[in-house]
């Protein structure tokens, strides 16, 4: 009887494994740039070609492979990271399963180029289906290079569902942001086809946040420090005012290894729960140091994922020391009830002397002299208020407010202004908190105001839109955003897209900040900013760009803005008769639900 079940040939058991190492070219970055921070290197250049799909290069300058551990770093669960179980549990470096060259060399061409200190020639293989195809010396520097060209050339299937180059180089961006911030103590560079986007050099974390987010990036971090038992923090978070909607610079780093912990992050959220609203999210730069025999990195094969042994503990320290760093510093506003306000004297200009006050007096003033004529109000003495109320018997003396003595017939008691008109029409929508109140059949529907203004304000503005690009309008005073490399090579990509919806800008000379000139003739001068960082955001995750797509985020943009809520008995009725007219009266733009439905049997 023939076997069902046959071993696997280690180039196909190689792509099966690569599939869970290598998703896409920022998992080789990934690994590449943990290969080189463990090798002890002081100084590393990544150099990428579109976007990494052609190509991606690491030089670094740490310890370097002889001949030997070259040609052995690409076989299977080879580390020199571990060597036994009971590691895995004290674990110092950033890799350690000894998968990720053999991964990346069974589904890219590799070339690795090393030498040692001391050495005067050094190794340099070439691989191709995760074999090497050529050994020839290489006399190069101490050191590591590193190439993979054509990702997935190999499986098709898999390079089809690569994203297109922007995306992918925002995928590469932000694995490079983990390692630079975490390790500031290096000097890194990267290249993205032949252009410089950073150059960072070693520097303090706080220094190092602004260098890769901007220089105006420092105003708006509060550091942290707490030191317990079971967990060691420091970093920073992002002050209340500069939190986003959408999530955005949220850094964790448990042993100088970037994690992703929704438990964590639900720990600052509540840190920040009494100075954000609960669709803002909290940013943060954060460095934990816990005990490696209580943390289980080895869960996931990106090692993003991570248990602790004591995650409760974690997370009541990491939400007291945000709070604690919240008050320290005012960044919630307080009263300060120990301050007189009445004492609190601006200084003098320097060499300026007050003038002596002077008091008027009347000479002539003479209190015991008649008052010449002069009436003054004069109070009744006690007899007299009480002749005054013994005499008068009524103190109301005002018939209209006398109070008429009940009737005997309740008919005769209710006026006709009293009386229920059964017969008068009842009003369409009731409103009842943020919610509207209306019955349509034999449904009672819950309509959410605020979502219900968006929908009709963004079918009255994309029916405008559509077709027609946005007016522009100059502004008087240009306004200046920060902005990172990536944001500029996005400007520069889709500049057309951006002047459709009004915008005009002027990119300063180092790429660090943009000059906003023109905006949307719909929008105040100093709610541009704002508008054109968010549709910053909205094109950095779109995957396909079009003029359409670009128009419809303004025109949501616009409606959200405008939505206030709140509106009176007229204006609810008007509403409710927009919102049941159009296409898609349920859900919103932005994927809201507006209408909870409620059936008879429903309330039963």
């Amino acid at each position: 009887m023939t076997a069902l079940i046959s071993v696997l040939p280690d180039h196909v058991a190689n792509q099966i494994a690569a599939g869970e190492v290598v998703q896409r070219p920022a998992s080789v970055v990934k690994e590449l740039l943990e290969n080189s921070i463990d090798a002890g290197a002081t100084k590393i250049t990544l150099s990428l070609t579109g976007a990494g799909k052609t190509a991606i290069v690491v030089t670094d300058n740490g310890s370097g492979m002889n001949a030997a551990d070259a040609e052995l770093c690409f076989r299977r669960h080879a580390t020199s990271k571990i060597s036994s179980a009971e590691d895995l549990f004290n674990l110092n470096t950033r890799g350690f399963r000894g998968e990720a060259m053999a991964s990346i060399a069974a589904v890219a061409h590799v070339q690795l180029k090393t030498n040692t200190a001391g050495s005067e020639m050094g190794t340099s293989l070439k691989l191709e289906d995760g074999k090497i195809t050529a050994n020839l010396p290489y006399p190069g520097p101490q050191g590591s290079i590193v190439e993979v060209r054509n990702l997935f050339y190999n499986v098709p299937a898999r390079r089809k569902f690569l994203k297109n180059d922007r995306i992918e180089l925002r995928h590469c961006i932000d694995e490079f942001h983990r390692v630079a911030l975490v390790h500031s103590d290096i000097e890194w560079v990267l290249k993205s086809d032949e252009k410089v986007l950073f150059h960072l050099m070693p520097e303090n974390s706080r220094r190092r946040i602004s260098a890769i987010f901007g220089r105006k990036f420092d105003e708006k971090l509060v550091p942290i420090s707490e030191d317990t038992n079971v967990v060691k923090v420091t970093g920073f978070v992002l002050k209340p005012e500069f939190a986003k909607k959408k999530r955005g610079e949220q850094f964790f780093f448990v042993n100088g290894r970037f994690i992703k912990s929704p438990y964590l992050h639900n720990a600052l959220r509540e840190a920040f729960e009494e100075v954000l609203s609960a669709e803002h999210h909290p940013g943060y730069f954060l460095f934990l140091e816990v005990d490696p025999n209580g943390l289980d990195v080895n869960i996931h094969p990106t090692k993003t994922e991570v248990k602790f042994e004591d995650e409760r503990a974690i997370y009541a320290v990491l939400r007291s020391a945000a709070r604690h760093a919240i008050g320290q510093f005012n960044v919630a506003p307080a009263i300060d009830f120990n301050s007189e306000v009445s004492f609190s004297v601006p200084p003098m200009p320097k060499g300026h002397i007050p003038p002596q006050p002077k008091i008027r007096v009347n000479p002539n003033f003479n209190p015991f002299e008649p008052d010449n004529g002069i009436s003054r109000p004069q109070l009744r003495t006690p007899d007299e208020q009480y002749e005054r109320i013994k005499t008068e018997k009524l103190l109301n003396t005002n018939p209209e407010l006398e109070v008429p003595a009940l009737s005997n017939s309740a008919e005769q008691f209710w006026s006709e202004e009293d009386q229920i008109n059964l017969s008068e029409q009842m009003p369409k929508v009731l409103a009842w908190g943020k919610y509207m109140v209306t019955v349509l059949g034999s449904k009672l529907l819950l309509i959410d105001t605020k979502q219900a203004q968006i929908r009709v304000q963004f079918d009255q503005i994309w029916s405008k839109l559509q077709g027609a690009s946005v007016a522009s309008q100059q502004l008087l005073f240009p306004a200046t955003m920060q902005i990172t490399p990536a944001d500029a090579l996005l400007l520069e990509e889709y500049a057309s897209a951006f002047a459709v919806t009004g915008f005009d800008w002027n990119l300063s000379a180092d790429r660090s900040s943009v000059e906003i000139v023109g905006a949307p003739v719909v929008l105040a001068a100093e709610e541009a900013p704002g508008a054109m960082e968010r549709f910053m955001d909205e094109l950095s995750n779109m995957e396909d760009v079009s003029e359409s797509k670009l128009l419809k985020a303004f025109a949501l943009e616009l409606a959200t803005k405008s939505a206030i809520g709140t509106v009176n008995k007229e204006a609810m009725e008007h509403l409710r008769e927009q919102l049941f007219s159009s296409a898609n009266p349920s859900i919103g733009p932005n994927g809201k639900k507006i209408i909870t439905e409620l059936q008879q049997e429903d309330l039963v």
